[in-house]
């Protein structure tokens, strides 16, 4: 019996009301074939005569366009999309207003026209449709009249229209958050305020983030109904946020006794004020460990309230999931700050969490964190404290606060010890390294100090960027690495491909441009094993994306030393382009934030040589600049940098600088602009250091000068200032 069984639809009866029940059963059950699976139509033939079933549905003669969706959704249960879809264009044919497609969608829900959208053989009317009537409905439930009224509705004598209301504002979720905030928060409406907090207990978990902003706000009334509310709903994590209210002296009393009966009520008693300060503490530490899954919307952001008493309304500020991470830090470790504003290890956690949040975002420079940490010495702490809990945004900050405000004598002289600064520079963080190294030239040191040699060698680093996009491929296999090269070059990379271990670590450690490196796991001398420790110890290639590569049978040890390094990722050989564009796109999720693209590479390279450029003019006698040379050199030829190459040039005491002045001055094929700059500077370099060429290159500039007869003026003028500055400048002794 259950094998002949069709199951009944309330909408088929309703539709065919017309017809006695008595006889659509009779009908329906005797219908031929109801024992096997009816077979689904093939569209291309004509379509089949109707089924008993079928006609009793097209006898009702739906015209209504709620009766069409209804004979419809029977039709495609039916197996008849064919007819199905005339009813669906004959509801788009109405135009049906707003009003009247929200009603629609209210009348049946919004499933039904969802399942419509869902059938291929109805696109695309159904999803036309379904788009309409959906987005309909969602216009009238967050429709700011109708939540108003609704808001007011909550008063209503009946408590059917209460339910009503209630019901009304659940629906439309966090569109009625802000004005039932609204209203509570206006105390001429203290008499609605009590159903006010109950609706939005009701609103449900929408409501949690608005009222936890409400927190911070400067009206104690509202505040006091904010953590009512909270309690009530038993929101996550609330005792965290009432520990501060609930233990501070400069809560306002109401505040204090309202957040005491809620933490009593949700945990069974009021902590004392040294175990909330190591809650809130370890509140932000394990902010600092990174971001916790959270609900966005759908962009990769989540939303911080804040309440706006202004405009009497709480405001999202829109963030990444590791941004809100870093906030919550900071307003963890300034709670526990406010509660032990004398504990010296909070202050440090709490400026280090500020910063932290702040970044590259803002323009805090000394913020009023109170005179004790607003001081240099303060900051020259927090520096350390945040390179030593790897919160390189806040290091990179304080860097440059230091560099703006100290003075080199408390900075950098510390004895045998490297100042916090220096180490700095040694950091696998590039904006912090660059933070540091434009700190310690603004500081402008008279004499050497502990680590002073760190400082040209991680700006001759920075230099040496070529002006492309480069990753390094190390692999046994000569073929197998070119065969990698060839897919990193179509994907706009230049590659270094090297053999072994000791080659890999010897072009990773000298090239600014590498973005990434694949790295066979069979590779040698060293072994992939030992590689990846020199790599990570390095500050220069600390934080190089790695893909392991194992060809078959070798996949496990790749996955092994990818659990253990946060920087690599386990790729097995690709073998096409799609497979090999996936890799890529693996690698690009290690550690965005902290990723340097290639435009930035560009800026901190032109950055550095302007640094450079600082030192050669003030400190020649402090660091050793020997070391920059070859990569000032090599930059001359990056067009974006050749300027101010040739500024760094100008100031160094060395016989290859002045030949490689005279020798961009005189090709012709570069920028007049480039080669007129590159006269002026041999001009000042000889001024101030006297002629460092030989014999055999002072009469090869005469024979460029007297081969110039036949190009242009420019040029000419150009090799005669070389001239002219060889014929008043004496050869230095």
């Amino acid at each position: 019996m259950t094998s002949n069984f069709l199951p009944r639809d309330h909408i088929a009866m309703t539709l065919c009301s017309r017809i006695s029940v008595g006889c659509l059963i009779a009908v329906l059950w005797t219908t031929p074939g109801m024992a096997q699976t009816p077979a689904r139509p093939d569209t291309n033939k004509p379509a089949a005569e109707p089924s008993t079933a079928v006609a009793a549905i097209l006898a009702t003669k739906p015209t209504t366009p709620a009766e069409c969706v209804r004979a419809a959704k029977i039709l495609v249960d039916l197996e008849r999309v064919d007819l199905a879809k005339d009813f669906v264009k004959k509801v788009l044919d109405a135009k049906l207003d707003q009003q009247q497609l929200a009603d629609l969608g209210e009348q049946l829900g919004a499933v039904v026209f969802l399942r419509l959208a869902d059938q291929g053989e109805l696109l695309p009317e159904a999803k036309q449709l379904a788009d309409a009537v959906v987005g309909a409905v969602h216009a009238k439930l967050k429709d700011k009249e109708r939540i108003i009224g609704l808001i007011r509705q909550l008063q209503d004598p009946s408590p059917e229209k209460r339910f009503e209301a209630v019901v009304g504002l659940r629906k439309a979720g966090n569109a009625a958050v802000g004005p039932l905030l609204s209203a509570m928060a206006d105390p001429a409406r203290e008499a609605e305020h009590a159903n006010l907090r109950a609706a939005l207990v009701e609103v449900g978990s929408c409501a949690r983030g608005p009222l936890l902003g409400v927190l911070d706000a400067n009206d104690p009334k509202f505040v006091v109904q904010a953590i009512q509310v909270l309690g009530a709903m038993k929101a996550p994590k609330i005792n965290l946020y009432l520990l501060r209210p609930c233990l501070s002296k400069k809560s306002d009393p109401a505040v204090r006794a309202e957040a005491a009966m809620v933490l009593k009520r949700l945990t069974g008693r009021v902590p004392t004020q040294a175990e909330a300060v190591r809650l809130l503490a370890e509140a932000a530490k394990s902010s600092f460990a990174g971001p916790k899954p959270v609900d966005s919307a759908g962009d990769g952001k989540v939303g911080l309230w804040r309440w706006d008493a202004a405009k009497r309304q709480c405001t999202p500020l829109r963030c990444t999931p590791e941004g809100l991470a870093r906030m919550m830090a900071a307003r963890w470790a300034r709670e526990a700050h406010a509660l032990a504003p004398e504990d010296h290890e909070i202050g440090l956690l709490y400026v280090t969490a500020v910063l932290d949040a702040v970044g590259d975002d803002g323009n805090l420079d000394f913020p009023v964190f109170g005179e004790k940490w607003s001081s240099i010495k303060a900051f020259d702490e927090v520096l350390e404290y945040a390179m030593a809990h790897e919160r390189t945004r806040a290091a990179t900050m304080a860097a440059g606060a230091l560099g703006r405000r100290g003075k080199a004598d408390e900075l950098l002289y510390q004895g045998a010890k490297p100042a916090s600064l220096v180490m700095a520079v040694q950091s696998p963080d590039r904006r912090l390294r660059m933070a540091a190294l434009e700190a310690i030239v603004r500081l402008q040191p008279t004499k050497p100090f502990a680590g002073s040699s760190y400082v040209p060698k991680a700006l001759s680093f920075f230099v040496g960027n070529r002006g492309f996009r480069r990753a390094l491929v190390a692999c046994p296999n000569l073929n197998e690495a070119r065969e990698l090269a060839g897919m990193l070059v179509a994907a706009g990379f230049q590659v270094d491909t090297v053999t072994n271990g000791g080659a890999a670590l010897f072009q990773a450690v000298r090239s600014p441009d590498d973005e990434l490196a694949l790295i066979d796991v069979s590779i040698d001398h060293p072994v992939v094993e030992i590689l990846l420790q020199q790599l990570r110890r390095d500050p220069r290639t600390a934080s190089l994306r790695v893909g392991l590569i194992a060809r078959a049978g070798r996949f496990d040890k790749a996955e092994r030393l990818a659990e253990r390094d946060p920087m690599a990722k386990a790729f097995a050989r690709p073998h096409d382009d799609q497979a090999f564009r996936w890799q890529l796109d693996q690698l690009a999720t290690l550690a965005p934030e902290a990723f340097v693209d290639f435009d930035e590479r560009q800026r901190q390279a032109a950055q550095s040589l302007d640094l450079l450029a600082e030192l050669t003019r003030a400190s020649g006698q402090i660091y050793d600049l020997r070391q920059v040379e070859n990569s000032v050199l090599a930059a001359l030829y990056n067009p974006k940098l050749a300027i101010k190459a040739i500024a760094v040039l100008a100031n160094l005491n060395s016989a290859k600088s002045q030949q490689a002045l005279v020798n961009v001055a005189a090709r012709f094929t570069l920028p007049l602009e480039v080669r007129t700059a590159a006269a002026v500077a041999f001009r000042q370099n000889t001024e101030k250091y006297g002629i460092l060429l030989t014999t055999d290159e002072i009469r090869r500039q005469y024979r460029r000068y007297n081969e110039s007869e036949e190009q242009d003026r420019a040029t000419q003028r150009i090799l005669g200032l070389i001239l002219d500055c060889l014929e008043v400048s004496v050869p230095k002794k």
